[in-house]
């Protein structure tokens, strides 16, 4: 277990527009950003908590006590993302070292991040969820961060070499322990569970598949190119054929940023009542997640100990999972 201390942002949608190569164009795209039903999330504020990272290993009841203990510090938070998944299989997972203010992502140590939040409450009308709207907020968010990738002046040579190399989005898709309770449907039972499954699939494929096709219509992630094994291969037929595996891999794979999604395990909790522990049953929607972010609201001051080591380890277990479905390649 590592501290982290919530890093100076890299990036900030509002007040300094400086920091922007084009701030008119800037503006336009967070207005676009609303008027779709997503927020620009200022990732410039100054850290406010700090982060106890869990890492790979297994700990002790003496490390959970400590950790339970701390579970009232409004300045202590846990964050236990161990991995960023990429959206392309023929990539790497990622190591998640550092932490990104306020909303707490857990990232690689330098990278950088276009942040918006998509609240799912905001689409409910008259007591159905928009799926449509929903969809067009989604691709909007991809479109938009784009965009703003390439209209934004990192701060740091490293920031700007990941803004290059691998595009990254964060959607941070918020709202769902909101959504049930909106909808009158209760977090243990089963239905609940493959209602929000469909929702967050439909987003995710809805986010791919606009990733995909900006890609077709500029160029592939360049991540994807460098990462071609037969670089280091010798000329001959055996790196031909190599080669030719390669480029039909990344036609079938093919996206424009390395990471879309992002959601929180708080986000899986009403926000308005103390975090009742009967929706950790949705905690196998992390799975979605390309990376989490750990700022929580809601209160955990009741849960007893057992309570929250086995919330903790069920949370891992599936961002786990996440890793051995979905890649090819592994980042050590």
């Amino acid at each position: 277990m590592i501290e982290a201390t919530a890093a100076a942002a890299e990036l900030s949608f509002v007040g300094r527009e400086k920091r922007f190569a084009d701030a008119p164009q800037a503006t336009g795209l967070c207005r676009r950003l609303r008027l779709a039903g997503a927020e620009p999330l200022d990732t410039e504020a100054s850290p406010t908590r700090n982060y106890l990272l869990l890492g790979e290993t297994a700990h002790g009841d003496s490390v959970w006590r400590a950790l339970w203990d701390l579970r009232t510090d409004p300045c202590v938070r846990t964050a236990f993302a161990d991995r960023v998944v990429p959206q392309c299989p023929l990539l790497s997972a990622e190591r998640g070292r550092a932490i990104v203010a306020p909303i707490g992502l857990q990232a690689p140590a330098g990278s950088a991040w276009i942040c918006m939040g998509v609240n799912l409450v905001q689409f409910m009308r008259g007591g159905v969820l928009d799926r449509h709207a929903l969809k067009q907020c989604v691709e909007t968010c991809v479109d938009v961060g784009e965009k703003l990738h390439d209209t934004l002046a990192w701060r740091s040579a490293d920031a700007q070499h990941d803004a290059w190399l691998n595009r990254r989005l964060a959607i941070v898709l918020s709202g769902l322990g909101d959504l049930l309770c909106m909808q009158g449907m209760k977090p243990t039972d089963h239905a609940s569970l493959r209602y929000l499954n469909q929702v967050l699939l439909c987003l995710r494929t809805s986010a791919q598949s606009k990733s995909r096709s900006i890609a077709l219509r500029s160029e592939p992630l360049p991540a994807i190119a460098l990462s071609d094994p037969s670089h280091s291969l010798p000329g001959g037929s055996i790196r031909e054929d190599w080669r030719r595996r390669w480029r039909e891999a990344v036609r079938a794979t093919l996206v424009r940023h390395r990471n879309l999604l992002v959601i929180s395990p708080w986000s899986l909790f009403p926000t308005d009542a103390r975090a009742d522990y009967e929706y950790a049953e949705l905690l196998p929607l992390l799975r979605h997640a390309d990376a989490c972010a750990f700022n929580r609201a809601t209160s955990i001051r009741h849960w007893n100990f057992n309570q929250f080591k086995h919330f903790h380890q069920r949370a891992r277990a599936v961002l786990k999972q996440r890793i051995a479905t979905s890649r090819i390649a592994e980042h050590v």
